[in-house]
């Protein structure tokens, strides 16, 4: 399933298989959510535009939507691969618009590549081979996806979220792009292309491994890194697909293991069915809800995905969450149930059930919403009763929210709470999902999480985001405010409740330190919290110095070397001897790696100096 083309050596297709769970007649169904117990935080949820193009804004809506979609909150798309090995080539891709139309919509946007340029592996083709990892293969290739990752964002106003390393790098086909790694290669890699991102501004960026085929399959594809003290940093992210069915014909009824990976994020980030006929009825949904609800209670995954959005022309079967028409399958709707209302941010907290329902909740302390979605996979309605337990504050109804045969995420009147208790009908092959909110009755002061001190180089540039919760419910505005801080300094609001510090500490800061300090408050009862923490600003390595000068063709060629991170500016004069400030300044090139060719154009002047000047 990851590629435009039929055919599908090797795979461990998935057929469908309906989960007749026999209702519980005769007796209370009983499910207790427990506010204070909480699980994993959620990233949210996706699926992938590979190969398409520019849709309309209602497909956009249908997808990211949470006024009028399913409100995926993740989009993951495919990087076209440079056409050479050089370290100043840029990957592409086609989808941009669709990536812009997600953001604009609230998704995450992240990026994976199916392979590297084909001089990169063994042997030499797009389809198949296996990575070489050269030393000078690692520098060039993690520059290449820093490329991107910056191009994105500099070109169409795309932040990427996250970069995966290799889509499948346990698959390894002729059949369609694909390039096989092992678990030293990728161990190897990830610093290279932690230095990339930081060197190409982007730093922030986060790297995924490994993507398997399979959930779990082969852990060595991550452990060594996880495992090394120097590389576990480089790393924010663990995924695999799930590709995992005993065999094609009796379909995938596995519970995803919990991995264990030293506290990282873990993501599902790919499945579907394929070879089969398109099936968009609710049965088959509600088989994918089950699939959710075991990698959100079981996994306890942070984020799951689905395959395509919509399928290539091609892929008549059930790769999509829609016909390739872009018609929706229930399953998009029973994707919807959580993707819409359990947002980024929130946690899995204890729902625990006494029927034949699957029931999973999740709040938000920051503004008191909570959503429990519960899945009645049999024939029957079920008679439902919820005890909210351990709440903060007050509810006074939850709005239901229904995907069956016949509603396709269709709000429901309110159903009252009474002493944090409310009953409802589950319709027979449905899922329910309860929407509320708590209010709060005591004001408490936002707090902001701590942050360690920083360690940076001159001329390169830190990003800190400070992360504040206020427990008030309904939630205040908060407003955050730098106490003291380095020149030049700012901080931005990124949302509600973060706001971004960013500092490109100048050259005459080196072997300096400065101390930060964020303050925020609330504009409900003025309560205030503050945080400090150190930017420490190295000495500089070394100063810069011409290694050659030459002049061919009516230009002057100058080598330099120096420190990485700084701005190399050619300054020039014909009397060596008048103030820096009278120089004139001929070109300036931002934070090159060194040692830098620098080219200017030649004067008819008998005597020319010039100065090289590191900034800002």
């Amino acid at each position: 399933m990851k590629n435009p083309v039929k055919i599908y050596p090797g795979f461990c297709l998935l057929t469908l298989l309906t989960l007749a769970t026999l209702p519980i007649s005769g007796r209370a169904q009983t499910c207790t959510v427990n506010w204070n117990t909480r699980y994993q935080e959620i990233d949210g949820f996706g699926a992938s535009s590979a190969w398409q193009g520019s849709w309309n804004s209602v497909r956009a809506d249908m997808f990211f939507s949470t006024n009028n979609g399913i409100g995926l909150s993740l989009l993951r798309n495919h990087i076209t691969a440079a056409s050479t090995t050089s370290s100043n080539d840029t990957p592409s891709t086609s989808e941009w618009w669709i990536m812009q139309q997600a953001q604009a919509r609230g998704a995450r946007v992240w990026s994976a590549p199916w392979t590297p340029a084909s001089g990169f592996k063994s042997p030499v083709e797009q389809n198949g081979g296996s990575y070489l990892d050269f030393t000078t293969n690692n520098q060039a290739y993690a520059s290449q996806l820093a490329n991107y990752v910056y191009s994105m964002s500099n070109s169409y106003g795309v932040t990427i979220y996250a970069i995966s390393v290799q889509n499948e790098p346990d698959n390894v086909t002729t059949a369609y792009e694909s390039c096989g790694w092992n678990g030293t290669q990728i161990h190897d890699f990830v610093p290279y292309l932690r230095s990339a991102l930081v060197a190409a501004g982007v730093g922030s960026t986060k790297i995924i491994i490994p993507e398997s085929e399979h959930w779990s399959s082969d852990t060595a594809l991550f452990t060594q890194t996880l495992n090394d003290a120097t590389t576990v940093t480089d790393v924010d992210i663990i995924a695999d697909h799930n590709y995992d069915g005993p065999n094609p014909q009796t379909g995938d009824t596995t519970t995803p293991a919990q991995l264990s990976v030293n506290g990282k994020t873990v993501w599902e980030t790919e499945v579907a069915t394929s070879g089969d006929s398109f099936d968009g009825s609710i049965s088959n949904g509600l088989y994918w809800g089950k699939r959710i609800y075991l990698f959100l209670t079981a996994a306890q995954v942070n984020a799951w995905h689905y395959w395509w959005l919509i399928p290539l022309s091609q892929d008549t079967d059930n790769e999509g969450l829609t016909d390739t028409a872009g018609n929706p399958a229930k399953r998009m709707y029973v994707l919807g149930q959580w993707s819409r209302f359990v947002r980024p941010g929130y946690y899995r907290i204890d729902a625990a059930n006494t029927g034949s329902a699957y029931t999973s909740a999740f709040n938000d302390t920051n503004t008191g919403n909570f959503v429990v979605v519960a899945l009645n996979n049999t024939s029957s309605a079920i008679s439902q009763t919820f005890n909210l337990t351990n709440l903060p504050g007050g509810v006074s109804l939850v709005t239901p929210w229904i995907t069956s045969a016949s509603l396709s995420l269709t709000s429901q009147s309110s159903v009252p709470v009474s002493g944090s208790s409310f009953s409802y009908t589950l319709p027979a092959m449905s899922v329910v999902t309860f929407v509320g909110q708590v209010t709060a009755t005591t004001p408490t002061p936002p707090t902001l999480a701590p942050v360690a001190d920083q360690t940076i180089n001159a001329g390169q540039t830190l990003l800190v985001t400070n992360a504040a919760t206020d427990p008030n419910v309904p939630p205040q505005t908060l407003t955050f405010t730098l106490l003291s801080t380095p020149s030049g300094a700012t901080l931005t609001s990124l949302n509600a409740t973060n706001a971004l510090f960013t500092w490109r500490a100048p050259v005459s800061q080196a072997n300096t330190t400065n101390l930060v300090t964020v303050a925020v408050m609330d504009n409900g009862t003025s309560l205030s919290a503050t945080n400090s923490f150190n930017v420490i600003v190295n000495p500089l390595s070394s100063l810069p110095t011409v290694s050659s000068i030459s002049s061919a063709g009516g230009q002057v060629t100058l080598v330099v070397n120096g420190p990485q991170d700084p701005d190399y500016t050619v300054l020039t004069s014909t009397n060596l001897t008048v103030p820096l400030a009278s120089w004139q300044a001929l070109l300036t090139t931002n934070s090159p790696v060194t040692p830098v060719t620098l080219v200017v154009p030649m004067t008819a002047d008998p005597v020319r100096f010039y100065r090289i000047q590191i900034g800002p």
